[in-house]
């Protein structure tokens, strides 16, 4: 008996934590979703085929080598003739090999433009990534600030009914006005509004970055008010968000230091992946330009082949013959174009636009590359000189709702003055909680471009 009730103690407490829901960290979401991501995936398939197409470009710059083989039978006469002749038979081998010995640098040309390629994939691999966790940092910081305003309605609420208990209390006994009770009703309908729109975008933040990391839909959940809220943890059934305490920010407290010529200073010495891909884009442009030139030039290569053969009814044994027959030769070859109907002027028009188009492209990517910066670095200065002023004004419609409520308990002041230094106190809570949560994803964009550039 008594061991039974162990395996019941044990049971109850293994159930729940074997199903607890994982607990996503920041970097936890960004290493999820670099690994499912498909335009990752993608962009790493690209890579495997440059690198194939750079092996296959090499190619030609060694002989090639091929061997054929044939044998045939014949005979004199037809098959309803009386006199046909015993069949013959023939049997014969080659092996032949050629390689190009100028064509005016197409081929080593196209092997740069290979080798680009691969390195443009590349680089535009890093970009997307960096994109990617952008997009996970935004979505992550959007329910931390989606989840402390739901707290915050929830806080809100309750204090709310609170005050409409009081003044119903007091109304019972003929101490509250009937304007004084329908306030604090209506301010209590007020704050049940806000709580229903900040679960919405609770769940729609959810919603949101489960999408963005591909996660399973199949589970159905049910939210823990308890789990959410302790020790700073939030979650759903399959789903837990930490908030990120071990975020690692740059050092923003010089504000005064942080500005658009100094970072993008220190953003050019480093490798800038738009830029950089921008510039390889214009070296293939110039390279394939070259390469519709070169079909002015004529082309010179050298080939050879050995061919033997044997025929039945021979005097000779086969071995003999084989060896009698061996043959060889080699040929040099000139390829020189006349006319080829414009098509070499045409491939050089299109080659010369598609090189213009590509410098085109690299000065609106050191433009917008410009004006991203100017924008974040604009967004992390605003958004400092607003927390600060959100934590101030915080600060003091705390210190002024505490001492409205030691006046209220007293009977000082009416219930109509603390509703309206209620919500005083509120929107200055919903400020603070923006601003500081403006703050912290405005720090982490600049961070990663300045990491993962």
């Amino acid at each position: 008996m008594n061991k039974k009730k162990y395996l019941i103690f044990i049971l109850i407490w293994i159930i729940p934590i074997s199903t607890r829901a994982e607990q996503w960290t920041l970097d936890k979401c960004i290493e999820h979703a670099l690994k499912h991501n498909k335009t990752i995936r993608t962009y790493n398939e690209n890579i495997t085929s440059d690198s194939a197409r750079i092996i296959q470009a090499k190619s030609v710059f060694y002989p090639d080598l091929s061997g054929s083989a044939g044998a045939n039978t014949s005979a004199s006469g037809t098959p309803f003739s009386q006199s046909n002749s015993n069949p013959s038979g023939n049997v014969s081998f080659r092996l032949s090999s050629g390689v190009i010995l100028f064509d005016g640098g197409k081929n080593m040309t196209r092997l740069s433009i290979a080798e680009k390629n691969l390195e443009q994939d590349k680089t535009i691999l890093k970009r997307e990534i960096r994109d990617i966790i952008s997009l996970v940092a935004r979505s992550y910081i959007s329910v931390l600030y989606a989840t402390e305003t739901l707290n915050n309605a929830k806080e809100s609420v309750a204090l709310s009914q609170k005050q409409l208990e009081y003044q119903q209390a007091l109304s019972e006994v003929g101490k509250s006005t009937q304007l004084a009770l329908s306030r604090s009703n209506a301010q209590l309908s007020r704050n049940k509004y806000s709580q229903t729109s900040a679960q919405n975008a609770f769940d729609a933040a959810i919603l949101q970055i489960k999408n963005l990391l591909e996660l399973d839909w199949n589970t159905n959940f049910e939210v823990s008010d308890n789990l959410r809220w302790e020790n700073r943890l939030f979650s759903d059934v399959g789903f837990n968000i930490i908030h990120p305490d071990n975020i690692q920010n740059i050092d923003f407290n010089d504000v005064a230091y942080l500005s658009e010529d100094s970072v993008f200073e220190y953003y050019s010495k480093n490798f800038v992946s738009e830029i950089y891909s921008a510039q390889l884009a214009v070296e293939i442009a110039q390279m394939s330009l070259e390469i519709a030139k070169f079909g002015k030039m004529p082309s010179f290569s050298v080939n050879g082949n050995i061919s033997t053969n044997a025929r039945s009814g021979s005097e000779n044994s086969a071995n003999e013959q084989l060896r009698e027959q061996l043959s060889s030769s080699i040929g040099l070859s000139l390829n020189v174009p006349i006319v080829d109907n414009r098509a070499t002027k045409s491939s050089i028009i299109i080659a010369q636009s598609n090189l213009n188009k590509a410098k085109i492209s690299l000065e609106t990517a050191r433009q917008n590359i410009r004006s991203q910066i100017a924008q974040i670095v604009a967004d992390v200065n605003s958004s400092s000189s607003r927390f600060a002023s959100a934590k101030e004004q915080f600060l003091a419609e705390t210190e002024n709702m505490r001492t409205i409520e030691e006046m209220y308990g007293m009977g000082n002041i009416t219930a109509i003055d603390y509703a309206s230094q209620q919500n005083a106190f509120l929107s200055a809570q919903s400020e603070l909680t923006q601003a500081k949560y403006s703050l912290m994803l405005s720090q982490k964009l600049l961070e990663i471009y300045l990491t993962y550039n």
